[in-house]
């Protein structure tokens, strides 16, 4: 069985080279990737799923829009 690596608000923006602030923004509007919440302040990302995030959102061009253009 294999585990994947919890990250926190802060790592996952490292890992993604935003602030934590645009990481706590996408959360509260949807935007942003899937994560995994514990309790009212325990949050955590998945690496996986902030990997699937981002090839899901690369484009070939800027008038691609792509199938998560509004998610």
């Amino acid at each position: 069985m294999s585990y994947d690596e919890l990250l926190t608000v802060e790592e996952a923006a490292t890992r993604l080279k935003i602030s934590k602030h645009t990481v706590n923004r996408w959360r509260v509007t949807g935007e942003g990737p899937p994560f995994v919440k514990y309790g009212p302040r325990l949050v955590r990302y998945l690496e996986a799923s902030l990997t699937d995030w981002e090839k899901r959102r690369t484009r070939r061009s800027t008038s691609d829009v792509g199938g998560d253009a509004f998610r």
